[in-house]
């Protein structure tokens, strides 16, 4: 009885740090913040196949709402998540203790082999912003930038 008390409470523990921390990367000036259909300015389509992201650099202007429209033409599952390289290299790190965790970011998606799914994002500063695959084994290759253009 003791020992599933502890371990439920480590595992809500846990719970709660990883929520916190997610709600700390979206909340991160300096990559933007979620966008809203009705302002986009610029759709972008990008494909996810074995690691790499294509393009993997990308250049938009300070205060565009993008909807990157993304495609996994690979044969595994894939993310992308935009953030600053330091929150992406932690969750990558996260995601090796935890390979099947789900998310339900508003700086990330997660696709499944032949999945096309949408990222709305308001891009609020200029300057870089990075975006990859964290998932185990692909944060290395799947890497791309964002340039951030001031108006």
């Amino acid at each position: 009885m003791k020992k599933s008390l502890i371990v439920s409470f480590s595992i809500l523990c846990l719970g709660s740090a990883m929520t916190y921390a997610a709600v700390q990367h979206y909340n991160n000036a300096a990559i933007g913040k979620p966008g809203v259909l009705e302002n986009v300015t610029r759709t972008i389509e990008i494909e996810a196949y074995e690691n790499r992201f294509s393009p993997s650099e990308i250049t938009v202007r300070q205060d565009d709402t993008v909807r990157f429209i993304v495609r996994n033409t690979g044969e595994k599952k894939h993310e992308m998540m935009i953030d600053t390289m330091q929150h992406l290299r932690e969750h990558a790190k996260m995601m090796r203790l935890h390979a099947h965790m789900e998310h339900n970011e508003p700086n990330q998606i997660t696709l499944a082999p032949g999945e096309q799914k949408e990222l709305i994002w308001q891009f609020t500063h200029a300057g870089v912003v990075d975006f990859a695959c964290p998932m185990p084994g692909h944060f290395k290759g799947m890497r791309g930038k964002i340039i951030v253009e001031k108006k």
